[in-house]
């Protein structure tokens, strides 16, 4: 386990996820089974191991136990949003939330189709097609292999709700890859939306493309930009989803490494890109929703206070500007969500 666990810290240092570090780590340890939480715990504990070599730093974990220390910085930037404890205590639980692929298949037949599976759920009383999963591996379902049930964060799931898309509208998704909320969009819609989809990145496009596909989306709705969205070459839209590039401090539960690659110059720098694409996005349309996977007021509240910005869900915690998802409170990922109108 030592040496596993080793060398998932050596690739996630080298700025990989934790599940493509667990993979690489995996293969060089085949003889190691059911560790995947193990190695989450470990990233989750990176600030507060001792030692320099890795396998010192793995030594003391394995020794002490899980134990979160956020840096400093960070933690004071939290300071007075979120109760501290609860939230790095919350860090430590993860909860799949799922919804059922409607462009592929029948919601109540998939729905019986996972309990026969024996995937136990809970019918999220929010958003009416969101479901926890309580027990079982959804991934080693036949639905989910059929992409007939997608893996989705309630909070994810928030963004599109506050969108409303209607049939008919031309939806521009600004930074869209990997394509979670698109599909979502057009199963909202049965496919009758005009959706127009960008990202910076050429192979995530390529990759969201295929995702589109695979989940049954009328791709001869969607309109594909790769462009940098600072200077899109969209001029008009309906309505405008931002789901910006963000730090993801609101998926640390999931995605541990976040921590090992949060400074606060980097926080800043996307602020200022969230800041740059949100005033493009108001030149397009009036009816823009911001959205971050983050838990800090830098990428929410801060970046919305300068423009027309409010609350559009009804659920989920709110203030002035917009909504909050707290992991705590929500048993969701860490989301701030705002409606931002000209």
């Amino acid at each position: 386990m030592e040496d596993f666990l080793s060398r998932v810290l050596y690739f996630a240092e080298k700025g990989y996820p934790l599940p493509v570090a667990y993979k690489k780590a995996k293969e060089m340890s085949r003889s190691v089974k059911d560790s995947y939480e193990v190695a989450r715990r470990l990233l989750l504990s990176y600030y507060s191991l001792s030692g320099k070599s890795y396998r010192k730093k793995v030594r003391d974990f394995l020794q002490k136990g899980v134990h979160i220390v956020l840096p400093e910085w960070f933690e004071r930037e939290l300071h007075g949003i979120y109760d501290i404890e609860k939230l790095k205590e919350s860090f430590l639980n993860r909860v799949i939330w799922i919804r059922v692929n409607t462009l592929k298949a029948d919601e109540d037949k998939v729905i019986k189709s996972l309990e026969n599976e024996s995937i136990i759920l809970e019918r999220d009383k929010d958003i009416k097609y969101a479901y926890k999963v309580v027990k079982g591996d959804i991934k080693s379902t036949t639905a989910f292999k059929e992409f007939k049930v997608i893996i989705q964060d309630k909070a994810s799931m928030a963004v599109i709700e506050a969108l409303k898309p209607e049939r008919g509208e031309l939806i521009f998704d600004m930074t869209s890859a990997p394509g979670i909320k698109a599909s979502l969009i057009m199963a909202l819609t049965d496919n009758q939306s005009e959706l127009v989809i960008s990202d910076v990145d050429r192979e995530r496009l390529y990759k969201e493309i295929k995702f589109l596909h695979n989940v049954g989306v009328n791709t001869d709705k969607v309109h594909i930009i790769h462009q940098d969205s600072t200077y899109s070459s969209v001029i008009k839209a309906d309505k405008v989803l931002l789901d910006a590039p963000c730090s993801s401090t609101g998926m640390i539960s999931n995605e541990p490494t976040v921590l090992l690659r949060l400074t606060k110059q980097r926080v800043n720098e996307l602020a200022e890109l969230q800041k740059n694409l949100l005033n493009k996005a108001l030149s397009i349309s009036s009816y823009v929703i911001y959205a971050t996977c983050s838990l800090l007021p830098q990428e929410g509240e801060y970046t919305v206070k300068e423009f027309n910005a409010k609350p559009p869900l009804n659920f989920a915690s709110s203030n002035a500007f917009g909504n909050r998802f707290i992991p705590y409170l929500h048993q969701s990922e860490g989301f701030f969500i705002s409606k931002v109108s000209g």
